[in-house]
């Protein structure tokens, strides 16, 4: 049997697609059915999928433009092992849509303007730190070449200058007893402006709007869980705490309880910005709801003049969340690490100081334990 993994992905095609987001929503949420057919591969509760994904052929030609390339030249990879045509290799193997430090550099020490050139070293100073940061966040490649058409580069040595595509990492959100030879995929389309365009995140553009349904092109590949799965033990009550998309593995984790029949003691907390428009699942929730087997606490943090997070719903259920913790239950976190983790574990801290009635390095020690004991798992992007 073919073993598919990040050098060897096997070819998916879209069986599904469909926004769980309803008219009126400012976000553009879907769910995704990867078909796996075929391919013998298996996943556990907890994994997520690698995906390759391709550039958008505008951004592409945008970049072929800046170049003074047609796009039909061929050019070898860094290593000089195999060779693409030009066109090929930017839509597949190159990142386009971010700027190094190395070309930046390369570009102003060629550049013959004398103002763009000191500008460009300026910028690189160390004492610029953040806003060179901030300039290389804000432009993709045809950005940079267009600001400087002084510049010219050989086809090939511009190509050496750019960061290779990396996979995109997704948490699975089905279980495989339950949807079969299927991948099930919670996609948030990532837009935003920058430097006066407006841009699409690579993937997301990619699973969300470019490939057709049931074409068996999506390159993917499963990447394992490093420990944030269910409890061995079925009867283990678990709190999940996921807004947005860090909802996904939670989808999955519920579908393989109600398959395993296991304890009912399962407490989801979900936050998005309007409860009307962005209450993904909201039927299999409520359906889990009046079986018994979930309670949910929702976070809508736009429904009202002030904002209401997830974090916050904790806190006014802290001294019941930490008498879960006390009976021995697992509590997950998924979602984004910049913010929301740091805000939930500052809660999570807050509430076992006060309901457990323990000083801050008591409480951190608390936590400390949660983690050494497996109990207090994250997957955080």
């Amino acid at each position: 049997m073919t073993v598919y993994t990040k050098t060897n992905p096997f070819l998916a095609s879209i069986k599904e697609r469909y926004t769980l987001c309803k008219p009126g929503s400012d976000k553009n949420t879907q769910h995704i059915v990867l078909d796996l057919k075929g391919s013998g591969i298996t996943y556990q509760i907890g994994d997520s999928i690698g995906i390759w994904p391709v550039n958008d052929p505008e951004t592409v030609s945008k970049t072929l433009t800046c170049m003074g390339a047609s796009g039909d030249e061929t050019v070898l990879d860094r290593h000089g092992e195999h060779s693409y045509v030009l066109r090929d290799f930017l839509t597949n193997k190159a990142n386009i849509t971010e700027i190094n430090r190395k070309l930046v550099a390369e570009i102003g020490f060629r550049q013959t303007d004398t103002q763009k050139k000191t500008q460009l070293e300026s910028l690189q100073e160390e004492s610029n730190k953040d806003t060179f940061k901030k300039y290389l966040t804000e432009r993709y490649v045809w950005d940079l070449l267009h600001e400087n058409p002084e510049v010219c580069f050989p086809v090939q040595e511009l190509c050496n200058l750019l960061m290779p595509m990396l996979p995109r990492f997704y948490s699975i959100a089905s279980s495989s007893h339950v949807v079969g030879e299927e991948v099930h995929l919670t996609v948030a389309l990532l837009q935003y402006h920058t430097n006066g365009y407006q841009r699409l995140g690579v993937c997301t553009h990619y699973l969300c709007n470019l490939i057709p349904l049931n074409h068996a092109v999506v390159p993917i590949y499963i990447q394992p869980h490093h420990g944030f799965t269910l409890p061995e033990d079925t009867q283990t009550p678990m709190i999940m705490i996921g807004p947005g998309t860090g909802l996904a593995p939670f989808r999955a984790f519920m579908q393989e309880r109600m398959f395993q029949k296991a304890s009912k003691a399962n407490w989801l907390f979900f936050g998005e910005r309007h409860r009307a428009t962005d209450f993904f699942y909201e039927e299999f929730w409520q359906d889990l709801v009046a079986q018994g087997a979930l309670r949910v606490d929702l976070a809508f943090s736009r429904d009202q003049e002030y904002k209401i997070y997830v974090q916050d719903r904790m806190r006014e259920h802290g001294e019941e969340l930490f008498s879960w913790l006390e009976k021995g239950a697992f509590l997950f976190v998924c979602g984004d690490a910049h913010r929301m983790a740091k805000d939930v574990e500052a809660a999570l801290l807050q509430i076992i100081q006060l309901h457990g009635k323990m000083d801050e390095a008591t409480s951190r020690q608390y936590l400390k334990r949660l983690r050494t004991e497996k109990r207090y798992l994250r997957d955080v992007y």
